[in-house]
């Protein structure tokens, strides 16, 4: 199959797209805070993370914001671990260590703005039960000989497709596939942007929810069947205000998110 087929397949095939979403899906978590009220506990959804190995620790990478502006200040500290089943899996705010936090004196749209969370051990096995942790030298994309079709996926739960009351969440985790990149470097960072089209069918106004979701590179490729392979690579922090009928939607890139989940020295 020669590689204009190859992409035409990939467009024409929901089956193939659901898939890949639902693979990315297993590291992708939504993040939501708790706040006790009197009239009881307040949940509210922060942002989006990714379930990540970190030398010997365990942890969720997501965007500094996320933390520092609502999670920080929770009492308590949730993520969804399953789909179509009404769970509750909270963790003491107090027990999440931030590791290499990356934040700005102030924020704006250049951050930097990224930022790992430890998950205490006890919880890893409950979560392991339903989610994956990625490993970035043995889940990323191994190296093909062969030609391929490259393109860009963003994990994220759009508060916008959420349904909310005081103390409930209904939420999907939801894959957006991406146009090409526009690459960035500033301050020793290095960033990719994203524009998209909206309004588009399944694709939200605005990205609020989706902060700190991974953005993935995904290789489309044929050995005898259609296959493909999945590296994290960056991490979305910044939405742009809607220019010409596109959202711009900011990443951090591949140099930061391979740069944080470097293994710690010893």
């Amino acid at each position: 199959m020669n590689l204009p087929d190859l992409a035409k397949h990939f467009k024409d095939s929901d089956e193939l797209k659901h898939e890949i979403v639902r693979d990315i899906g297993s590291f992708a978590v939504a993040l939501l805070a708790v706040f006790p009220s009197p009239q009881g506990d307040m949940l509210r959804l922060a942002g989006s993370g990714t379930l990540v190995n970190f030398g010997e620790d365990h942890a969720i990478l997501t965007a500094a914001h996320v933390w520092e502006e609502v999670l920080k200040s929770a009492a308590k500290f949730g993520i969804t671990v399953t789909e179509n089943i009404d769970h509750r899996f909270l963790i003491d705010t107090n027990a999440i260590v931030p590791l290499r936090l990356q934040k700005p004196t102030g924020w704006n749209e250049w951050g930097p703005d990224i930022v790992l969370l430890r998950i205490p051990n006890e919880f890893v096995g409950k979560i392991n039960a339903h989610k994956s942790f990625y490993h970035p030298t043995i889940d990323g994309i191994a190296k093909f000989d062969s030609n391929h079709v490259e393109m860009w996926m963003l994990m994220g739960a759009p508060s916008e497709f959420g349904k909310f009351t005081q103390n409930h969440a209904d939420l999907e985790m939801q894959g957006t596939f991406l146009g090409d990149e526009i690459p960035h470097e500033r301050n020793g960072f290095d960033y990719l942007d994203f524009r998209i089209s909206v309004p588009s069918p399944g694709v939200p106004q605005s990205f609020g929810g989706v902060s700190g979701g991974g953005l993935w590179k995904v290789m489309l490729y044929y050995s005898n069947k259609i296959q493909w392979a999945r590296n994290l690579e960056g991490v979305a922090f910044f939405e742009l205000p809607i220019e010409a009928g596109k959202r711009t939607v900011r990443c951090h890139g591949p140099e930061t998110v391979s740069s944080m989940l470097s293994p710690p020295a010893k």
